[in-house]
């Protein structure tokens, strides 16, 4: 109940009138390249207590039924090199990057129906030494029901997602900008074996599985004030590798197209994206802390070295960007 409460509370907030300055607190192109990064972190193999309403389709579990509710509080903190903090065209501030980020989720089967109903709440905290103007903080909600198929967890998933957001100034002071997000697709999973053969569908192969390749494809509806909205379509493809118990790697490509309505001048942008990601994560062995118990205490952490290239192209000629990231993470998460 608690659960419920805390996000009843984050909702009414995201939806609550209030001040808007004039300006977005950020662009569409740089926030879907970052929440793709969060996500890639969330994703890696070594993720096995992640909240599970992932953008990439090789996220530990996601398409694995589940028999009991399921609590989980993820934390990360990357310290990132960003090339180009204010997406801009040229001349952008390459700068160190500091971007906690806090989620909690639930997640939950419907019945006996073939359906997951995940919850989520994420508060993140994004600061830029040397780029002062580009400090935002945000809060993000989603609720996302998801189609399971119990006897096969490489099985096609469709899904439905609402999330809204509200960006606000340092130290959640006055907020800047609010989005309502609306998407529809589905994800779906091939695992194989360290010989690179598909391993037979089961309720949980993905746990014996060296390989795993993955597709999402979804498409979206961005309400946001100021505004404009727009529509996009998304494709992700994804793999991950699982070297050894302590080490494993991962790699998606976001991909999309997005289509703005008209502003207050009639004109409307168009822009596509591409976003390649690479994640490389060292799991700290259980042996550390000499027992699993003790290890999930503190919460598996895990080091994760990320690397990151978003080229966003559109008709609107400042909004052609480039940006290079790289950063050290470090990554606790734990399930109740």
């Amino acid at each position: 109940m608690r659960f419920y409460g805390s996000l009843l509370v984050l909702i009414a907030v995201l939806m609550a009138p209030g001040q808007l300055a004039a300006q977005a607190a950020g662009d569409s192109a740089t926030d879907d390249a970052m929440d793709a990064r969060i996500d890639a972190l969330l994703a890696t193999p070594g993720s096995r207590n992640s909240p599970l309403n992932n953008l990439i389709a090789t996220a530990p579990e996601l398409e694995r039924p589940l028999r009991t509710p399921r609590f989980t509080f993820n934390s990360l903190a990357p310290f990132v090199y960003n090339s180009n903090a204010e997406s801009s065209r040229r001349d952008g501030t390459p700068t160190l990057e500091l971007s906690p980020t806090q989620n909690l989720g639930w997640a939950t089967p419907l019945f006996d129906l073939p359906l997951r109903l995940s919850l989520g709440a994420r508060m993140e905290t994004d600061r830029f030494v040397h780029s002062r103007g580009a400090d935002v903080d945000k809060a993000t909600g989603t609720v996302r029901l998801q189609y399971i198929n119990p006897r096969d967890d490489q099985g096609f998933a469709p899904y439905i997602v609402y999330a809204p957001r509200a960006d606000f100034l340092p130290l959640f002071a006055d907020r800047l900008a609010i989005r309502h997000d609306l998407n529809v697709g589905f994800n779906q999973r091939f695992n194989f074996d360290a010989d690179m053969r598909r391993i037979t569908p089961t309720r949980n192969s993905s746990a014996s599985s060296v390989w795993s390749l993955g597709v999402t494809l979804f498409g979206q509806r961005r309400f946001r004030t100021p505004l404009p909205a727009s529509s996009a379509v998304f494709f992700i493809p994804s793999l991950s590798y699982v070297i050894s118990e302590e080490w494993n790697a991962s790699l998606a490509v976001q991909m999309l197209g997005r289509w703005f309505d008209g502003d207050a001048l009639g004109r409307h942008r168009r822009d596509f994206e591409i976003e390649p990601i690479a994640t490389l994560e060292y799991v700290v062995p259980v042996a550390l802390f000499g027992t699993e118990r003790t290890a999930a205490l503190f919460g598996s952490p895990a080091l994760d070295f990320q690397g990151s290239y978003t080229r966003n192209f559109s008709n609107f000629e400042n909004r052609n960007f480039k940006q290079w990231t790289g950063s050290i993470v470090i990554k606790t998460g734990w399930r109740f």
